[in-house]
C-alpha cells in the first residue's frame, strides 16, 4: 500500500526536510486548494503518481498538461480510502 501526501499550499511553504521526506516511487501526491497553482514544481518530486483535485483546478482557472492526473471527487475519495494518507 503506498502513501498519498495531501498538499494544499504552494510548494515553496514546505521545507526542504518535508520535500525529501516523501520522496519515494511508491509516495504519490494529491494537490488541491492553492497547492495546484504550484504544480510545476511538485512535478520536479520522484514520486509515482501525481494528481491535482479537478475542482480546484477548474475553480482557479489553471491549466495544466498531460503530465498530471486531474481526479474527481469520486477519485479523490478512493485514493484516500484505498491508501495510506499524510496531510501537510
Amino acid at each position: 500500500m503506498s502513501t498519498v501526501h495531501i498538499f494544499s499550499k504552494p510548494f515553496s511553504n514546505y521545507s526542504a526536510t518535508t520535500i525529501e521526506l516523501i520522496q519515494n516511487d511508491a509516495n504519490q501526491l494529491l494537490l488541491t486548494g492553492d497547492a495546484c497553482f504550484d504544480w510545476h514544481a511538485f512535478m520536479s518530486l520522484q514520486v509515482k503518481n501525481i494528481y491535482l483535485l479537478k475542482t480546484c483546478v477548474e475553480l482557479r482557472n489553471i491549466e495544466t498538461s498531460d503530465a498530471v492526473n486531474l481526479v474527481d471527487d469520486s477519485t479523490w475519495v478512493e485514493l484516500i480510502t484505498t491508501n495510506n494518507t499524510v496531510n501537510w
